[in-house]
């Protein structure tokens, strides 16, 4: 291995594509499509870590359609809400905030810059510029994604961001969270899991709907045709291990900086129409639960004031593990 970090233009389909990588590991994100990344595999087991939905091609989205209408896999930013929602406070009172945010249906300007790739917009029906750094170290499998949001108006703005990735999933692989925090149930789909909205359970138990405990760390089939979330006290860092190869995908981050983890497992439950999803969202996040209403009402949103500037960061690992208990000491290395 040279240890050279590449970045080059490319495409799919249509639309333009930014690649980046070295000898062991290579990102592809669009910037038409809100710079959704929507590849991460690993150059010496060849895995792809994001779901892959061929029945569903990529293209440019229709600003404030719904999520689902469109190729719902890969890596998204939800900013300044996840759920559809209209917004609280004067001077956007009413204001409509799109299903899953601006970012994902607003085209963006992407840079190359050697060992990084530049990403930027701007919302649309609210004033900030949103700007995202993804740097690839040169001797690992570890993207650095730093992010900068400005405020452009002259009036306080709330908001909640989520990273939004969707991993392939595989029966038997686990999500790895460090100690046993706290995890609110949030809503479901099929019926696998249940309970009242926000319910609090201790990690990795989630209760069911005829009251008993289910290790919601553990992945199932696909024909569980089920679809459901929880948010996790933040640790620091959360994992994707498959036990069967050892490989993991993971983020490290702030705990202060994002103090919960959103997890969506999707076992074929949703979308309705074409190729049911079999992923598991690992979403570090600002606040909880989706619509940012809810999450104002809860105080668990962030206020970026007058013209200011908020800052946050997390790093994206790929790697290998024997045994899931070794994969904190190998992110905190």
């Amino acid at each position: 291995m040279n240890d050279q970090v590449r970045a080059y233009p490319s495409a799919v389909g249509s639309l333009t594509a930014a690649i980046l990588e070295n000898d062991r590991v290579r990102l592809t994100l669009l910037p038409q499509v809100g710079g959704k990344i929507i590849s991460i595999r690993s150059l010496v087991s060849q895995r792809e870590f994001l779901w892959q939905d061929a029945s569903r091609p990529y293209r440019q989205p229709r600003y404030a359609d719904a999520f689902g209408n469109y190729g719902a896999s890969g890596f998204d930013e939800c900013f300044p809400s996840i759920g559809e929602c209209r917004y609280p406070e004067f001077p956007w009172e009413g204001i409509v905030v799109p299903d899953h945010g601006e970012i994902w249906c607003t085209p963006a300007q992407c840079e190359l810059r050697g060992d990084s790739l530049y990403v930027h917009t701007y919302g649309v029906r609210f004033p900030y510029h949103f700007e995202k750094w993804i740097t690839l170290a040169p001797d690992a499998a570890r993207f650095d994604i730093s992010y900068r949001v400005t405020n452009l108006s002259a009036h306080d703005f709330q908001y909640c961001w989520t990273a939004h990735p969707l991993f392939a999933a595989a029966e038997g692989m686990r999500i790895v969270l460090p100690g046993t925090p706290e995890a609110r149930f949030v809503f479901a789909l099929g019926g696998r899991v249940g309970g009242e909205m926000l319910q609090a359970y201790r990690w990795p138990w989630v209760g069911t709907p005829d009251g008993a405990l289910l290790d919601y760390s553990l992945i199932g089939p696909p024909t569980l045709k089920a679809n459901d979330k929880v948010y996790a006290d933040s640790q620091g860092w959360c994992a994707l291990h498959d036990p069967a190869s050892g490989d993991y995908v993971a983020f490290s981050f702030s705990s202060e900086a994002l103090p919960y983890v959103g997890i969506c497992i999707n076992h074929g439950g949703w979308p309705g129409e074409g190729v049911p999803g079999y992923w598991v969202a690992l979403e570090p996040c600002t606040g909880y639960p989706d619509p940012l209403d809810e999450v104002m009402a809860l105080g668990k949103h962030r206020t970026l004031g007058a013209h200011a500037i908020a800052e946050w960061s997390m790093t994206l690992h790929v790697g290998s593990a024997e045994h899931a208990e070794a994969i904190g000491s190998q992110l905190l290395a």
